[in-house]
């Protein structure tokens, strides 16, 4: 039996072991090498790009120069040093010094270093500041203390000392005796009085006391309760010292001055006995006496030790006077013959 293929016709069974037809798979093969050849030109120039661009260092892969040291700031270290060796005038320098070179360093960091040595010299000079500030002015007031009433030379024993401002001259012949009660120019209470200025105690001693030693006693037992040490002020009236010395009591240099002193004021009029017999001085008044145990004067002085009686004159040398600081006088304290203690 024959068989025709025509166009429309399927083609016959083949093996399933007979090969593929030879011309199909020359033709992609082909086409596949081509393509594998397109490819290896496109590669090729970019990969030698590439080579060629690693070869030249970039810009940004430059190594970096080596910095510039930054420098210790010279004012910063001068802050410090002042401050420690140069004294009060160090101290000031040392906070000027101190500033500027935080301010240096603050706007060129990059060059300068040390701004926490300047902060350091910066605080030194502040602190300083204030401790020779207050040591000075410590120093300028016990100075003053001392010496503030000694303007001229002391006078020799048996010269003329300075008499008080008044109508009456003290050194004139007193009457021997005055009736109880009396009150010369009114400047006695009846009765002794204490009062209050400030922190100053003042006691007035009355006309009706008959023993001044023993109200001097008395009042010194109060005043050794109270923590106060006794000053007695030999006053008159008139007298115009002495009203300067009680107008001055309220001042702030007479209360400092003053501080736990009970001031006694005696009338020397009234009591001019009584001063004779404790051999305390009447002639130069207003007087200031310290009280030894017997209660004699262990100390004096009077109004003449300073100019105007004004505080500022009369604070530094009853202040130096009670505390025992007050040495070089323009008139040396002398004792009367028979008296207690003498320095």
């Amino acid at each position: 039996m024959s068989h025709a293929f025509g166009p429309s016709q399927s083609p016959p069974n083949r093996d399933a072991n007979e090969p593929v037809e030879a011309p199909l798979v020359v033709v992609h093969a082909h086409a596949a090498r081509e393509i594998v050849a397109a490819a290896r030109e496109t590669v090729q120039p970019s990969e030698g790009a590439q080579r060629s661009s690693s070869a030249a260092p970039l810009p940004s892969q430059a190594p970096p120069l080596p910095s510039e040291r930054r420098q210790l700031s010279t004012l910063a270290v001068s802050s410090v040093v002042a401050a420690l060796l140069l004294g009060p005038l160090g101290a000031v320098t040392a906070i000027v010094f101190g500033w500027t070179a935080r301010r240096e360093i603050e706007q060129d960091p990059a060059r300068r270093r040390g701004r926490a040595l300047a902060t350091v010299g910066l605080a030194l000079g502040v602190l300083l500041t204030l401790g020779w500030s207050a040591a000075i002015g410590a120093g300028a007031w016990m100075w003053r203390m001392h010496h503030g009433g000694e303007v001229a030379s002391g006078l020799g024993e048996g010269e003329a000392s300075p008499e008080p401002a008044s109508t009456g001259s003290p050194a004139a012949p007193l009457p021997d005796s005055l009736p109880p009660l009396a009150q010369p120019g009114g400047s006695v209470p009846p009765h002794t009085t204490h009062q209050r200025i400030g922190g100053l105690s003042i006691v007035d001693i009355g006309a009706d006391v008959s023993a001044l030693s023993e109200e001097l006693a008395k009042q010194r037992a109060e005043a050794y309760a109270h923590g106060e040490k006794v000053l007695v002020m030999t006053t008159s009236d008139p007298c115009d010292p002495c009203r300067g010395v009680d107008r001055s009591l309220g001042d702030p240099l007479m209360q400092t001055a003053l501080r736990s002193v009970r001031l006694v004021r005696v009338d020397i009029d009234l009591f001019k006995e009584d001063l004779d017999q404790i051999k305390m001085p009447r002639r130069l008044y207003p007087g200031f006496f310290l009280l030894s145990p017997d209660l004699t004067p262990q100390d004096g002085i009077n109004g003449g030790e300073w100019d105007d009686d004004i505080a500022r004159n009369i604070a530094p040398v009853l202040g130096a006077f009670v505390r025992g600081q007050y040495t070089t006088r323009r008139q040396p304290w002398h004792p009367l013959p028979g008296s207690g203690m003498r320095l």
